[in-house]
């Protein structure tokens, strides 16, 4: 008996492929990231823009501190103002650099579906360590440009409602605490003829409502704050400066007597 092969149409062999290639494409898409593997893909991809921009910040930072160094200590011959002109100019980069990054980081952290009230998970310690990172430079910020140990002091203990258990957060502010108010011992590290820079290296900036002019006597002075629990409200040390070579010819330990409270 002769077996007669059917002939496909053309049409439903078209129709047939269609089918084939629609369910190819089902069973591919099937096999897909899923929802939740894409969103970490992208955490992961976002987290690590995040650490490249802090560490191409801080090696910005690490040029800024070179750069000051280099501007409180000129060297011979070298146009002072010239370093002091970098620094600025660097200094100004970074404060834009850093608002741009922590918006990013604020970004990625309020993104996220965290519950804040139980224990961390290590995407949170690690975002919230790296906010801590950002705002003990803010903190050190204060401190070399102003002597502003308040100030500082403020935005650390602020900083570790978020991330209470981080041991940098702790350490910096005791340290900060330590140096806040000037003791007799550390003032009789200051000898004369010591230039403002080198003072500032051993009491560190003073706050800029701390520093008075006396143009009669020309002479300038710089006020350091004593413990007022010790000395009493408004006490502070004295650094006092010939205006004519701006170095120290004398320091006092009680150039400002302290008010007890009840005052």
């Amino acid at each position: 008996m002769l077996r007669f092969t059917p002939v496909r149409r053309p049409g439903r062999a078209v129709s047939a492929a269609g089918a084939a290639a629609l369910l190819l494409f089902t069973l591919l898409a099937g096999c897909g990231p899923s929802e939740e593997e894409r969103t970490s893909t992208a955490r992961a991809e976002a987290w690590a823009e995040l650490e490249a921009a802090q560490a191409a910040l801080n090696a910005k930072r690490g040029e800024l501190e070179q750069l000051r160094e280099q501007a409180a200590a000129p060297a011979e011959g070298e146009d002072a103002e010239a370093p002091a002109a970098r620094v600025d100019a660097l200094d100004e980069e970074i404060g834009a650099d850093g608002e741009a990054f922590q918006q990013k980081l604020v970004n990625y952290i309020n993104e996220a579906e965290w519950e804040l009230d139980g224990e961390m998970n290590e995407e949170q310690r690690a975002a919230f360590g790296m906010m801590s990172g950002e705002q003990m430079y803010l903190a050190h910020e204060y401190v070399v440009k102003g002597g502003d140990y308040r100030r500082a002091i403020e935005i650390l203990q602020r900083a570790t409602v978020n991330d209470p258990d981080n041991p940098d957060l702790a350490a910096r502010i005791a340290e900060y605490e330590a140096d806040r108010y000037i003791t007799a011992e550390r003032l009789a590290e200051v000898k004369r003829g010591m230039t403002e820079a080198e003072v500032e290296g051993v009491l560190g900036k003073p706050f800029h409502s701390y520093v008075r002019k006396f143009s009669d006597e020309n002479v300038f002075a710089w006020f350091y704050p004593k413990d007022p629990e010790q000395h009493g409200s408004g006490a502070a040390v004295g650094v006092f400066f010939n205006e004519s070579d701006r170095k120290v010819y004398r320091t006092d330990p009680n150039a400002v007597e302290g008010k007890d409270e009840e005052e």
